[in-house]
């Protein structure tokens, strides 16, 4: 899998990097995530997308995470992945069996607060 990112995937990117960022994330905004190259992803099926060859002894941190809700109330996890400036993966895991393999809308795409604010 050797591809430009989708369309759909670099706004969830952006969105990720707007409003769940961890601190200041300017460093990683200095390419414009359309730019992104796809090199590989997760075997499990879930729509996770690393954006640099893994290598052992790499350590990325991470720079934004949120949750994905989707209508029929299942929910995944988000966390987008960082080092010295370039963004390196994009993870999505399960909450609830399966709901990781679904790509979020950006319809979706809820912070951590947001969340908590619609389960009160």
């Amino acid at each position: 899998m050797h591809r430009i990112i989708s369309p759909q995937e670099a706004s969830i990117v952006r969105w990720l990097l707007d409003h769940a960022a961890r601190g200041d994330v300017s460093e990683y905004r200095s390419r414009p995530v359309e730019e992104l190259w796809v090199v590989g992803g997760c075997d499990c099926g879930c729509c996770s997308l690393d954006f640099q060859p893994k290598r052992p002894g790499s350590r990325s941190k991470i720079i934004a995470d949120a949750l994905a809700v989707y209508p029929d109330g299942q929910e995944a996890g988000l966390i987008l992945w960082g080092r010295d400036g370039m963004i390196r993966s994009l993870e999505v895991f399960d909450h609830h069996p399966g709901a990781s393999h679904r790509v979020p809308e950006i319809s979706n795409l809820r912070t951590y607060e947001e969340r908590g604010r619609e389960l009160l």
